[in-house]
Order: structure tokens, then sequence, then C-alpha cells
């Protein structure tokens, strides 16, 4: 029996990680849902122009491991730029069809995150904003709300937590357990045979 719990507790660190990760994601989503810049800063955009000639509306479904699948939608602009190439640039689905479609075959200038698969922060047609970059930052912050309400979710927490306890309990008791071993060894004296000169 002590054998089993033994290479039992040795998985411990597996539940310690588990439960720092939780833990750290919701400190994080906390954190990022109280700072003042939400999504990518200004200063980190790139500025680009060109000419919409195509959008479309995007759904991806990701299946988790464990069951269930998260769903994202947004949509795709193709614009062409001043040296003839073509670049996607990805506007968030909360912006909305009908503030894109006027774009299409129209000049813009936009600011993107190219970091984030092009993620436009503002768009400005004729020098006008049509996607204004207070507006996506909005749309950014209400993202990171929600991120941090569903990272602090009372059960997400009480997971995190046992996870976190089941794994300093574990590597503690499998220590208890080896000091244990080895104490019942260093106890073990071989008493030599009767006449055996020692």
């Amino acid at each position: 029996m002590r054998d089993w719990f033994y290479q039992l507790t040795g998985k411990a660190w597996i539940a310690l990680v588990f439960g720092i990760g939780i833990l750290g994601w919701a400190g994080y989503a906390q954190f990022k849902a109280s700072s003042d810049t939400h999504g990518t800063a200004v200063e980190d955009l790139v500025a680009k122009s060109g000419t919409i000639v195509s959008g479309s509306e995007v759904t991806e479904t990701t299946k988790r491991r464990r069951g269930g699948s998260t769903t994202r939608r947004y949509f795709v602009l193709d614009a062409k730029l001043a040296d003839g190439n073509t670049e996607k640039w990805r506007v968030d689905y909360a912006v909305g069809r009908s503030k894109l479609e006027p774009l299409i075959d129209e000049a813009v200038e936009v600011r993107v995150d190219p970091s984030d698969n092009n993620l436009v922060y503002e768009v400005k047609l004729k020098g006008k904003p049509v996607v204004s970059l207070a507006d996506v930052q909005k749309i950014m912050e209400v993202k990171d709300k929600a991120a941090a309400s569903s990272a602090t979710d009372k059960g997400t927490l009480i997971v995190g937590a046992i996870a976190l306890l089941l794994g300093i309990g574990g590597l503690f008791a499998r220590r208890k357990i080896r000091d244990s071993y080895l104490a019942e060894q260093a106890g073990t004296v071989q008493t030599p045979a009767i006449g055996e000169k020692v």
C-alpha cells in the first residue's frame, strides 16, 4: 500500500503545476482587466494603406481536449497595397458588418497589430475614421473583463486551489515516505552469522 501511495505521489507535481497555472491565469486576467491599456499599445500598431478588394466573415471552431469547443468569429478584409501585393487584415466581429461593407473598392488607411494576424485597430476612409481606435480599445476592454470574470469564477478558483493543495500535500507526503524508507534502510544492520569473524 505504501509503495502504491509513493508511486501516486510521484505525480503530485502535475497537480501543483495545474493549480499554479489556473491561479496564475486568474491573476493575469484580473491584471489585464484592470490595466489602462486594452489590446495592443498604440505605439506598437503599424500604419498601412491600401484598397479593399473583398471581405469575408470567418467562423473558427476549436475543439478542446477534454470535450466542448470554442467558436471565434471575425471579418477578413483583403487589401491591395500600393506595391501590388495583397494583404489580409482581420477585424473583430464586434465592429460589425455594416461598417465594413461600404469599404469594398475603397482606398483606406488602417492601423494594425502585425503580431496578432494584422488585427485592425483603426480604419480611415478619406481621412475620416470609420472604425475608431477608441471603439476597438473598448471592445478589447470588454473582452479582458469577460476573460477576468471567467478566470475568477468561484468554481475555477476552487479547482485551482484544490489542485495546488493536492500538489503540495502529495509532494510533502512523498518526501515523508522517502525519509521513512531511508530510515528503515539505515536501521537495517546485517548481523554476522554464528562463528563468522567480523
